[in-house]
């Protein structure tokens, strides 16, 4: 038997003795197995850590401030190497860093356990000794090192460097919220790659709610610590900044910063499978912003609900549903926080099965806090009865007085499935031929055509016009490959959709009854 399927039975053992989850058994006997880690700097010498020359650093960060750093480059390396930004091994000497370049941005990196000291002035105003991992990298389009470990500046010990500020997407988005993020894993010694950097989260339209989110983005954990000391990861600083009208030349100005606290909680959440009450209807659909020309605009956005507010616009965001979704977990919606309530709409491309990508609108696609079971079941029967009063009052309408809606919804209950199966049969001959017009139509009779099949899949609403079109697409005989019992049969359904009698015997389901 190998380690490992010796290691697999132990953990099952363990499992089965002490009634836990195979995981959780894993987690144990792992950590009752492996070495202590190493204790930074193991090597005193290498890295810096005798008294002198962190005395030394210390002295320069308490005179000057900022910390003298010479670069030796790599020689060799292809201009390919640096594309997303260069890195290197910091050392320090006695008078600042000297940082050996990387020849390759995927070159073996230093000993995780490796740290040197990096003296900063601290709020107090001491000058305290930092261990930081010492890699180091550069972004592109930026002069200044940073540390990976923290995304400290390397010249500027103990400053977070603002990041580069990108192009307003809207006049009427002009609040940006920007977040400092620290990949977890780097303070607990176990490196995956990733560098601390900033991120445009979202646009807001209102500086207020431009700041309620910085302030959620970095007043709670999205989850409990990796390691013990990995207590400053995750989103640890956030800012506003405010995209004047100027012009595309003008920088914007940041009127707004919130940093982490040290040790702060993991953000609270409803209970899964938990059913608030009073969740409203959805909000209503609203246009989008005037983009600006060129770039790609955020394509989501998060509505907020409150009882004193009810459905705002709070933010739209560049990047996909996680940010939504993590956004409404910060803002603690439906978890004590101020909005009970949320959703994420994105644009709405019906046709995207077709690989038409063309927009129709937007719709929602998430909703905060989640559904559970019991709500969603609930909600389906909601729509499902909406859906048959709106069909019985079509029907109805289109009868020319034969049926009430009454009649009609008796109808449905009477027929069943197999009346339903005969009704869509009629509304897919309509949908055919709406969908058969706009395979040439363009710009606005295609919006018009878009608008007439949602009315239909939607509200069964057929429109005069509609009628005339789905006449005209029948007389060009599209279903001359059916049996002559087939063609009936769909002419039959169509005439029963669009012009119900009072006289139920002549169509399926309750002419059986």
């Amino acid at each position: 038997m190998t380690s490992d399927k010796q290691f697999k039975k132990a953990v099952r053992a363990l499992a089965a003795r002490e009634g836990i989850s195979y995981t959780a058994a894993r987690r144990r006997l792992t950590a009752a197995t492996e070495p202590p880690p190493a204790a930074p700097g193991p090597d005193a010498a290498r890295y810096g850590w005798d008294g002198t020359a962190v005395a030394a650093l210390r002295d320069v960060v308490g005179r000057r401030g900022t910390v003298p750093v010479r670069v030796v480059e790599a020689d060799g390396a292809p201009s390919s190497a640096f594309r997303q930004g260069r890195r290197g091994v910091a050392e320090p000497t006695a008078d600042g860093y000297v940082i050996h370049e990387l020849p390759h941005r995927r070159m073996p990196a230093p000993d995780p356990a490796a740290r040197v000291p990096v003296p900063y002035r601290a709020a107090d105003g001491r000058v305290a000794v930092a261990a930081l991992w010492p890699l180091v990298w550069r972004p592109r389009h930026d002069a200044l090192w940073r540390w990976v470990h923290n995304g400290w500046a390397v010249e500027r010990p103990g400053d977070l460097p603002d990041g580069p500020h990108p192009v307003r997407p809207s006049p009427h988005l002009p609040y940006e919220v920007r977040v400092f993020h620290v990949p977890y894993g780097i303070l607990g010694g176990e490196h995956r790659g990733a560098v601390p950097n900033w991120l445009t989260w979202g646009w807001c339209s209102d500086p207020e709610r431009a700041r309620e989110l910085a302030d959620a983005m970095v007043a709670h954990r999205l989850s409990g610590p990796v390691d013990p000391h990995d207590v400053e990861a995750g989103y640890v600083r956030a800012q506003v900044w405010h995209h004047g009208t100027a012009g595309p030349g003008a920088a914007p100005g940041r009127i707004h910063q919130a940093d982490a606290a040290p040790g702060r909680p993991v953000v609270p959440r409803p209970p899964l499978g938990s059913r608030p009450p009073g969740r409203p209807g959805p909000a209503r659909p609203a246009p989008e912003p005037a983009w600006t020309h060129g770039g790609r605009p955020p394509a989501l956005e998060l509505k907020t609900w409150s009882a004193a507010d009810g459905w705002v616009s709070h933010t739209w965001f560049p990047g996909g549903r996680d940010s939504a979704a993590v956004t409404a977990v910060l803002l603690r919606v439906g978890a004590g926080g101020r909005w009970a309530f949320a959703e994420t709409w994105e644009p709405r491309r019906p046709d995207a099965w077709a690989g038409d990508w063309t927009q129709a609108g937007r719709a929602p696609v998430d909703h905060h806090p989640t559904m559970g079971t019991a709500e969603r079941a609930a909600r389906i029967e909601a729509l499902r009865r909406a859906e048959t009063d709106r069909l019985a009052a079509a029907l109805a309408g289109r009868s020319q007085g034969a049926l009430t809606a009454g009649q009609a919804a008796a109808r449905l209950r009477a027929g069943g499935a197999e009346y339903r199966d005969f009704l869509r049969t009629g509304a897919a001959c309509v949908a055919e031929a709406l969908h058969r017009a706009r395979r040439t139509a363009r710009g606005a009779e295609r919006l018009r055509l878009r608008e007439a099949l949602d009315a239909l899949e939607e509200r069964h609403e057929v429109a005069d016009w509609v009628v005339d079109l789905t006449l005209d697409h029948l007389a060009a005989d599209p279903d001359a490959h059916l049996t002559p019992e087939a063609r009936a049969h769909r002419r039959r359904a169509l005439q029963e959709y669009l012009a119900p009698d009072a006289d139920a015997g002549r169509v399926p389901g309750p002419g059986a009854g």
